[in-house]
C-alpha cells in the first residue's frame, strides 16, 4: 500500500450469511470484541457488528500479511480505536463506519482519517435536527433547499461532519457548531468553511465524498500537505465473502 493512497472497502453485511464463515469471523475477534458482540439485543445489530469487525481485521490482514486474529487494538481518551499491535504495523491508520445496510472501512499508512456512511432513506433529516446539530451557516443552507433535495443535502452535511469528528478522534467533545462545511459543487470538493479549533488550519483538511450504493452516501476526512496528491480507492470488499 502506497503512502499516497487511502483505501476504502465497503460491504453489505446481509450479503454474508454462511454459518461456517460467520463462525470463522467470530474466532477472529478478541475476547473483548466477543463480549461486545454478545451484548447486542437484536440479531441484525449483532450480525452487522461481526461483519464490520471482520472487514477491519480481514483488510488489515491483506495489507500486513498477518493473521486476522493477531491484531489487537486500544482506544484513545475519547474512545477512538487504534491499532496497538503487532508493533511493526502500528503505522496503519483506520476508521470503521456502519449504517443500515452497509459497513465501510478506510485505511491509510500516513494519516489519521475518518469515514462515515449513512442510509439515504433516513426519516429524521428535518430542519429541527439541523438546528440542533448543524452550524448556523449550514442551517441557512438547509433552510433554502427544496423538500425534494433536503434529505440528501442534509446527509451530505451529516456525513462530512461525522467524518471530520472521527478523524480528529475527540468525539463529541468538539461542539458541532464550532465548524462548518461548504458543500461540494460541480467543480470543487466539499471543504471546511469555518473551523474554530485553536491552532488548527482548516485548509489542511481534505474531504472526499462518494455513493457506494444507490442507497448510501459516504464521506472521508483526512489531512494532507498542500499539493500532496492522494489517491482514494473505494471498492466493494468482495474478498470478505470468500475469507
Amino acid at each position: 500500500m502506497d503512502r499516497e493512497e487511502i483505501l476504502i472497502w465497503f460491504i453489505e453485511p446481509e450479503a454474508i450469511q454462511e454459518p461456517a464463515r460467520l463462525s470463522r469471523f467470530l474466532q477472529w475477534l478478541s475476547p473483548e470484541e466477543r463480549d461486545q458482540y454478545g451484548r447486542f439485543r437484536f440479531d441484525k445489530h449483532r450480525h452487522t457488528y461481526l461483519v464490520s469487525h471482520a472487514l477491519l481485521r480481514g483488510a488489515l490482514s491483506l495489507i500486513a500479511q498477518v493473521e486476522p486474529a493477531q491484531f489487537y487494538f486500544n482506544k484513545n481518551a475519547y474512545g477512538k480505536p487504534f491499532l496497538a499491535g503487532p508493533l511493526q504495523h502500528q503505522n496503519l491508520y483506520f476508521n470503521l463506519s456502519h449504517t443500515e445496510g452497509l459497513a465501510a472501512l478506510a485505511i491509510s499508512t500516513h494519516t489519521e482519517l475518518g469515514v462515515d456512511v449513512e442510509n439515504k432513506h433516513r426519516q429524521d433529516m428535518t430542519q429541527e435536527l439541523a438546528e440542533h446539530f448543524f452550524a448556523p451557516e449550514e442551517c441557512r443552507v438547509v433552510a433554502n433547499i427544496g423538500d425534494n433535495e433536503r434529505t440528501e443535502k442534509m446527509l451530505e452535511f451529516w456525513t462530512l461532519k461525522e467524518s471530520y469528528i472521527k478523524a480528529v478522534g475527540a468525539g463529541l467533545s468538539i461542539p458541532l457548531d464550532s465548524f462548518a462545511f461548504k458543500l461540494a459543487t460541480d467543480t470543487e470538493p466539499a471543504c471546511l468553511l469555518r473551523l474554530d479549533a485553536p491552532n488548527s488550519d482548516r485548509t489542511a483538511w481534505r474531504f472526499w465524498q462518494g455513493q457506494p450504493t444507490e442507497n448510501h452516501l459516504m464521506a472521508l476526512a483526512f489531512k494532507a500537505r498542500p499539493g500532496e496528491p492522494i489517491k482514494i480507492s473505494a471498492q466493494r470488499a468482495s474478498w470478505l465473502a470468500r475469507a
